[in-house]
């Protein structure tokens, strides 16, 4: 494993541990304030890295060249392969936790659908778009193989999930504000 690799791994480490010690430590102490205070936090990195990834950034990276595209798609690895899952899952899981011990889909069944539905589909897109085309960049790194064309083409594709992920992740926030504000 080259020095680049191992450096890509560290920061992903550290991506994955610090949100999964947060939700963990929330979840295990039994405080709904705190478990909120993470799903909030997590939820909102998460959309800001979305906002960044698929609307700012797109927009920069759609005026460079494939060496540079691929220079920055080797160095967005840590971020797009190891913190996005991580907080695609943690966040609507304490987010479910946090419905479950309110008991706000056991009364309300159709906002229950509406947020799993689109839970689902903004979980899928992302590993579907971002997550893989990480992995793959990732993988073609490791074997010492860099096509800068393809790692272009995969940097624009994690680039347009994160742009699709904005757009749902808006649509569930509307869901939870609605629930927050008129669900008694």
């Amino acid at each position: 494993m080259n020095t680049g690799t191992k450096s890509i791994y560290r920061a992903g480490g550290i991506a994955v541990i610090i949100p999964v010690i947060g939700f963990l430590g929330s979840w295990l102490s039994g405080s709904m304030l705190l478990l909120d205070y993470i799903h909030v936090l997590l939820g909102a990195i998460w959309t800001g890295v979305d906002v960044f990834y698929g609307l700012i950034f797109y927009f920069v990276i759609s005026t460079m060249g494939p060496e540079g595209r691929s220079n920055i798609s080797i160095r967005l690895i840590p971020m797009s392969l190891f913190f996005i899952p991580t907080a695609s899952i943690l966040t609507p899981l304490a987010g479910y936790i946090l419905a479950v011990r309110e008991g706000i889909f056991s009364i309300h069944s159709e906002v229950f659908i509406a947020a799993i539905i689109l839970g689902t589909i903004l979980v899928a897109v992302g590993f579907l778009t971002i997550v893989l085309s990480s992995a793959i960049i990732l993988k073609d790194m490791r074997s010492g193989r860099i096509n800068q064309e393809k790692n272009s083409s995969l940097l624009m594709l994690g680039s347009r999930g994160a742009l699709i992920q904005l757009v749902f992740q808006i649509a569930i926030i509307s869901v939870m504000a609605y629930i927050v504000v008129f669900i008694p």
